[in-house]
């Protein structure tokens, strides 16, 4: 076991940092510009605007089950 003290020698975390700074370099990420409920302008990453667009969504039935609605409870 060596001293790894010394300028010469570079640790694993400088080795594999190496890496995650390339895979950042190479692969901006593509972000989108959308207003928020307040007003607020923010940028969301394409990647995940995509992801939740692919899920389903509720239908009207699900929604009138899930309120406490007082025409629900009458019927």
């Amino acid at each position: 076991m060596g001293n790894n003290k010394k300028p010469g020698n570079k640790s694993r975390r400088d080795f594999l940092s190496l890496f995650i700074s390339a895979d950042k370099k190479t692969a901006p990420a593509e972000m989108v510009k959308m207003l928020t409920a307040d007003g607020k302008l923010v940028e969301v990453d394409k990647a995940v605007l995509d992801e939740l667009t692919k899920k389903q969504k509720a239908t009207n039935q699900q929604i009138f089950d899930w309120m406490k609605n007082p025409s629900k409870e009458n019927s």
